[in-house]
């Protein structure tokens, strides 16, 4: 009976040996690992080489802005409210400037220059404006020259995209046309976005030019600002300034056809 059991525990633990074997299956694991979604960036960047001319001895002469983001010159950089494209405390009749402003994204972007907060103030009333302003009544007459001023109302400016006689804009300082970004309005460079006062509101955008509607990524876009204060201005501008806030704003290109500014 002792021998029957154990021929009986023998077969069955081969029985498990046999059963364990024929559970190993065939299997294989693919991994993907750090799957990841990041947002895109659109940061604006803004550089200004800033120029200013008076006239001496029959000829312009050029004096310089100064050398810092005071006075229109900075290399490409977030800008601030540190960083004016025009600072100028001494303006007179027959004095002009320029501003090269390039601008570059780092993705595709709808771009405008919003020209917000414009404020003409009178300042002080001199003599000579006084005079101009009510002939013949001696100086000094209550509000005489009044309370807005009449320098913007003078100051002409121009404003076109400086991209050179070859139309369109190319990559940063990899550009074969000598004209772009040149700071001159050359002949056959007729891409005039502006010419005039500057008034509060104005919207200048790339998107009316079917050549390059929008700024594209790792192209730069190079736009001329020229201002002037003609030599016939008389004496109604003296102690008057003018104040403006340059707003550069942009948008996603990508699915995004037309864009929609907010005011």
């Amino acid at each position: 009976m002792k021998r029957i059991l154990i021929g009986l525990t023998t077969a069955g633990a081969v029985l498990g040996l046999t059963l364990i074997a024929t559970n190993a299956f065939f299997s294989d694991v693919e991994t993907s690992s750090g799957n990841t979604f990041t947002a895109g960036g659109l940061d604006l960047k803004v550089d200004s080489t800033c120029h200013y001319w008076q006239f001496e001895n029959q000829a312009y002469v050029e004096k310089g802005c100064g050398a810092d983001e005071q006075h229109g010159n900075w290399t490409s950089s977030d800008i601030g409210v540190n960083y004016k494209f025009f600072n100028f405390a001494d303006v007179k009749p027959g004095d002009k400037g320029e501003n090269t402003v390039s601008l570059t994204v780092e993705n595709d972007a709808w771009l405008r220059l919003s020209i917000k907060n414009v404020v003409n103030s009178e300042n002080s009333c001199t003599e000579p404006e006084d005079i101009l302003d009510e002939p013949g009544i001696p100086f000094p007459t209550p509000d005489a020259c009044g309370t807005t001023g009449e320098l913007g109302n003078n100051l002409k400016f121009t404003v076109w995209l400086d991209q050179g006689l070859t139309p369109g804009f190319g990559p940063v300082n990899n550009s074969p046309d000598r004209g772009e970004g040149n700071n001159i309005l050359d002949e056959g460079e007729p891409t005039l976005i502006y010419e005039g006062t500057v008034q509060d509101g104005e919207n200048w955008n790339l998107s009316p030019y079917p050549l390059y509607p929008y700024l594209k990524k790792g192209d730069v876009a190079y736009f001329g600002i020229a201002w002037n204060l003609p030599s016939a201005t008389e004496n109604e501008v003296q102690s008057d300034s003018m104040t403006a806030t340059m707003e550069f704003q942009v948008q996603q290109h990508r699915n995004n056809p037309v864009p929609t500014w907010t005011p």
